[in-house]
Parts: structure tokens; sequence; C-alpha cells
């Protein structure tokens, strides 16, 4: 967790360090470091209801709404965390995790191939001098789902410890979401299984999920408005107060990004 709008040290490789014999010159190795700064960025969902429909419902259509305002943002962050497809769009939205990275081809659906896949994906970290020891697997229940069933020749679980809420998968924890599957063009569809090494992603959150109403606001009643601060250019406008109409908005400030490059493997 890092603040908004504070410059932070990233780095693109790791250093190295030798041995050194008496009266030796210490090699120089090559640290490639980058600056990072977590701008202010905010994700929202808008909903308008009639006054009368406010009134006469219930439940509340108020309460049924806000609700599924806040599950629409956190369904919305979550694909955007994790799908390959979202490249970074300049002071709007981060890119996501693995957006940019070649992903690792599965060699088979055996236990087997799971584990060298599973080596292929740690050879990465391994490589680059990350820590994998604090690392999360990403992955959907239906993947955690089918590894908790695989068996051996004996008849017992490959994986005892993984089941479709989560537990853990060669020993880090698994972080179970219906999100973790591609369906973009930067890679083929299917199941995702993710390998983060968590204390290398910074996330800037607000922490909350706010939401306001308004009664009196005017609004461009569209999915794509055209209006803003800089160019107000908005081609028709709608007044709550005039057509006895509630405005509901749900806003949460949230923007993440890979301290090094090679933070994440898919």
């Amino acid at each position: 967790r890092v603040p908004f709008n504070v410059r932070m040290s990233g780095q693109d490789s790791g250093s190295t360090a030798y041995w050194v014999g008496q009266g030796k010159p210490v090699p120089v190795s090559k640290l490639n470091t980058m600056e990072v700064t977590l701008g202010m960025a905010k994700c929202a969902g808008l909903v308008v209801l009639t006054d009368e429909l406010v009134r006469s419902s219930s439940p509340s259509a108020e309460m049924l709404v806000r609700n599924d305002l806040m599950k629409s943002i956190a369904q919305f962050l979550d694909v955007r965390f994790i799908d390959a497809s979202y490249a970074a769009v300049a002071n709007v939205s981060p890119a996501s995790v693995t957006y940019g990275l070649t992903p690792v081809p599965p060699t088979g659906t055996a236990a087997t191939n799971a584990r060298t896949d599973v080596q292929t994906l740690f050879a990465t970290f391994i490589a680059n001098n990350l820590d994998p020891s604090q690392a999360v697997w990403v992955m959907t229940p239906t993947t955690a789902l089918a590894l908790s069933l695989m068996q051996n020749a004996l008849g017992q679980q490959e994986y005892p410890t993984i089941n479709m809420n989560g537990g853990t998968w060669f020993g880090l924890p698994v972080v179970t979401s219906n999100s973790a599957h591609a369906v973009g063009s930067a890679a083929p569809e299917g199941n995702m299984i993710v390998l983060v090494n968590a204390p290398e992603v910074l996330v800037a959150d607000d922490g909350q999920i706010t939401i306001d109403a308004s009664r009196e606001a005017s609004l461009e009643m569209l999915d794509n408005p055209t209006n803003n601060t800089t160019t107000p250019t908005a081609t028709s406008m709608v007044s709550m107060f005039q057509t006895n109409s509630v405005a509901i908005r749900a806003t949460r400030y949230i923007n993440w990004a890979k301290r090094r490059s090679t933070a994440v493997a898919y």
C-alpha cells in the first residue's frame, strides 16, 4: 500500500554480488532503476431512477442500485487488474499487471505438466533475483477445483491443500476469482493461472467506495458522454429536479503499478 501522488523508486533488474580475491577489483553490476508515481485514478458508475420508483419500491430501489453499483465496480476492477488486454491510459487508468507479458503456454493437462509449467513460472522470478516466497497464485475457482480433483496412480489427491475457495498450491496462497479469465485480444481466451509477487505490486487505494445521490443535478443521459470540464460540449442535458428523478453515483479511487516489470508471470 502506497499513497497517491508520491514518487517512489522502482527496479527493472537487480544488482549482482561476486566473490572477490585479495587485492582484486570488485566487479560492477548494472541496476536498472525507474521512478513510479501512482496518480489519482477513479472508477465510477452512475444510475438514474425516477422518484416514483424510489417511493413505491420494496425493497428500496435506491438500496438495490447502490449495492449493484458497488458490486459492478468490484468486478470491473478485478478484471482490469488481471486481464492482459488492458493497457494504461494516461491520466485515466493503469495497465493490468499482466499487460505486455508473454504468457507461458501450458504443456498439457496432467500433473506432470502442471509441475513443469510451475517451474517455468518460478524461473522468471529466479532469473530476475526476485524472492518468490511472498508470491500468490491467482486463478478461477474452476481451475482451483480442477487441480484439487487431480489424483495420482494410488487414487490420492495430487494437490490436497487447494480447493475452489483458495488454500495453497506449491506452498503459496491461492486467490480465486472468476475475473481471472482472459477474454481480450492480447492472449487466447481461457482460464489464467497468474503468479504475482505481491510485495512488488504497488497499490494506492482510497479504501472505500463513495456513494453520492442528487435530485438537482443535470446529466447527459448517455453511456458515452461528450462533456467535460475542459470542453463543455454536452448535446442534451436532463434535469433531475425537473423530471422528478434521482441520480446515484458510486466512485472508488484506486491505482496500481508493478514496482518491477518482472513481478508477474502467467
